[in-house]
């Protein structure tokens, strides 16, 4: 169930509440039905594009049998204008690493951003035992997810779903944001856990 909400995927929904006084109107989160990698879940009222959550369906496989071999991930998304969304790291190496604004370029009707490590460094580590990337947004651009894949190391397509960017190459940009959206109202997330659920660490 997709609601308009101020909310993250990732893996995770980041709910950011308006600045002083002040409200935004709800964006939109469309994701694809065909693809059991990305997906809502309601238990964190997240939206994902998991590498690997045995919790939520996403079996160790699913995309690669060594998840230190993820080096990024590009997502493909239908929107009106530039998303004003981050893209979030969740995992137990990573602990909610946010990329707010990572590079949207227009490409048609659609916007492409890859997710990246400086360095560059795997997105993820083997010994990881959930590993996806979440969705957050803080405007009023609403988008649909239509393309997602994994890259490897040089930039090769190791797992692809829908629309794709052309080109392999990866980005040398991506700047991290330390601070978990904006505002003074905002939700508190961490380790995996939204302020406004359950208070446990995702599995």
């Amino acid at each position: 169930m997709l609601k308009k909400v101020l909310s993250v995927i990732f893996a995770a929904a980041l709910c950011v509440v308006a600045t002083a006084g002040t409200s935004a109107q709800a964006a939109e989160i469309k994701l694809p039905s065909g693809c059991t990698w990305i997906y809502y879940d309601p238990t964190y009222d997240s939206y994902k594009v998991a590498a690997f959550n045995d919790a939520e369906g996403v079996p160790a496989g699913t995309i690669t049998d060594d998840l230190s071999t993820i080096y990024a991930c590009r997502v493909t998304v239908k929107a009106a204008d530039t998303p004003d969304t981050a893209l979030i790291i969740n995992a137990e190496s990573a602990n909610w690493e946010q990329h707010d604004n990572p590079g949207w370029e227009a490409s048609g009707d659609n916007y492409v951003a890859t997710l990246k490590k400086d360095g560059p460094f795997s997105l993820f580590k083997t010994p990881d035992t959930y590993a996806q990337i979440c969705f957050g947004t803080w405007g009023n651009v609403d988008i649909e997810v239509v393309g997602a894949e994994w890259l490897d190391k040089d930039g090769n397509v190791i797992k692809s779903y829908g629309v794709g960017a052309a080109g392999a190459s990866l980005p040398k940009t991506g700047v991290v944001s330390a601070v978990v959206f904006y505002g003074l109202g905002s939700l508190l997330i961490g380790g995996g856990v939204v302020a406004t659920k359950k208070a446990k660490k995702e599995d």
